[in-house]
C-alpha cells in the first residue's frame, strides 16, 4: 500500500469524526458495504474510482465550511436563553438533522420568520402601490393626440 493511501485513510478517519459520520453512513455514500469500508481503513487499498469519490466528498465539505465561515463575517450575533430541558430538546432535534445546535436553531428561526412574514404578516411584503395610471399612455393633454398637425 502506498504512502498516499495511508495518508488518505488517516484523513478519512479524521474527516468521519469531524462530520460525526458513522462508517455505515460513509459506506452508503460510497455505494459499498460497511465491511468494505472497514477493510479499506484497515488493510485493503481503496480503488482509484472510490478514492476520487471520497476526495470529492471531503473537498465539498471543506468548501462548504469555508463559504459558511466567509458568509458569517456579514452576520450579526444573536443569543437566546433557554432552560436545560428545552436545550436538550433542541440538541436532540439538531442531532437527528446532523447539525450543530447553532445551525439547527439558525435554520428554524429563519424559516419560521420567513413563513410568518408570508402568512401572518403578508401585507408587510407587498411592494408600495404604483401611482394610478403609471405606465399607461395619456389620453388627454397637449402631447397625447396621435398624428397631431404641427
Amino acid at each position: 500500500m502506498s504512502e498516499n493511501q495511508d495518508e488518505l485513510k488517516a484523513q478519512i478517519k479524521v474527516w468521519l469524526k469531524q462530520q460525526k459520520m458513522t462508517r455505515e453512513e460513509f459506506a452508503a455514500e460510497c455505494f459499498v458495504s460497511p465491511n468494505t469500508v472497514r477493510n479499506w481503513l484497515a488493510r485493503v487499498s481503496i480503488p482509484k474510482n472510490k478514492e476520487a469519490l471520497i476526495r470529492l466528498m471531503m473537498e465539498k465539505t471543506e468548501r462548504e465550511k469555508e463559504l459558511k465561515e466567509a458568509a458569517r463575517a456579514h452576520w450579526k450575533p444573536f443569543a437566546i436563553m433557554v432552560n436545560t430541558d428545552d436545550y436538550k430538546l433542541i440538541e436532540k432535534a439538531a442531532r437527528k438533522d446532523n447539525m450543530t445546535v447553532e445551525e439547527w436553531a439558525e435554520g428554524i428561526l429563519i424559516r419560521d420568520a420567513q413563513e410568518r412574514m408570508e402568512h401572518v404578516y403578508p401585507e408587510s411584503l407587498r411592494v408600495a402601490e404604483e401611482p394610478k395610471g403609471y405606465g399607461i399612455p395619456r389620453t388627454s393633454g397637449p402631447d397625447s393626440a396621435p398624428n397631431k398637425p404641427r
